[in-house]
């Protein structure tokens, strides 16, 4: 079996090319005519026309291609893009004309298509599109539920509790249950600080990674931007 191998950094230039296997996992330019029963590797395949069984790579450029399967990260095909059997591109293909059984892609730019099944993929969330959302779910379950878990949990331990107090503590109690109603208001409006400490923390990390806020509700005529 004649096999054609192209190392990753290297890039390799062919007028045209007839082979049974090539593996690229650098980059293959053919000016002309690419022709291989498999095409693997993972690398970058540039060529003006492309008949294969099997073309596997991160990123293809060519006028045509003939193929039974194809799958790429990218896809950008000229004029017409075969494949009898599928077709699946993670990214992004463009195409002037794709002709196959089964297509599965995310994004796309295709003049024509004559397919048995299409398949939308979803994206895929960035690591920090994972981070960025768990933390404004930590942060949502903190300023709204953890208040009332915490209340809960308080309440059940006072009822397991024994009631052998000593007089201090009941002394302290009964000095709490009878405080002024002035104490009672400063405590509240301490809470009341903290909370709004946090809305002030969230709206600073919301600006900082370029979300606008604004005072009215989207869609309002006089919507002003407010620094958080």
């Amino acid at each position: 079996m004649r096999k054609v191998f192209i190392p990753r950094g290297e890039i390799a230039t062919h007028d045209s090319l007839y082979t049974d296997r090539v593996v690229v996992k650098g980059v293959l330019r053919v000016n002309g005519k690419l022709s291989a029963k498999e095409i693997v590797g993972g690398g970058i395949i540039e060529a003006r026309e492309i008949v294969c069984d099997d073309i596997s790579a991160d990123h293809i450029t060519a006028d045509s291609i003939t193929a039974k399967r194809i799958a790429a990260n990218k896809l950008f095909v000229q004029f017409e893009c075969q494949a009898s059997e599928a077709i699946a591109v993670r990214d992004y293909a463009t195409a002037g004309y794709v002709s196959t059984g089964v297509l599965s892609l995310t994004l796309s730019d295709i003049q024509a298509c004559d397919a048995d099944k299409v398949i939308i993929l979803k994206k895929k969330k960035s690591l920090v599109g994972l981070l960025w959302a768990s933390w404004w779910r930590g942060l949502y379950l903190d300023v709204f539920h953890g208040g009332k878990k915490a209340a809960q949990k308080g309440e059940q331990s006072t009822e397991e509790m024994p009631r052998n107090v000593p007089a201090a503590e009941q002394q302290e109690e009964s000095s709490a249950a009878t405080a002024p109603d002035d104490e009672v208001a400063a405590a509240a409006v301490s809470q009341d600080n903290d909370t709004f400490d946090l809305i002030i923390c969230l709206l600073n990390e919301a600006k900082k990674h370029g979300f606008v806020v604004t005072k009215y509700g989207p869609g309002s005529a006089d919507t002003k931007d407010v620094a958080a």
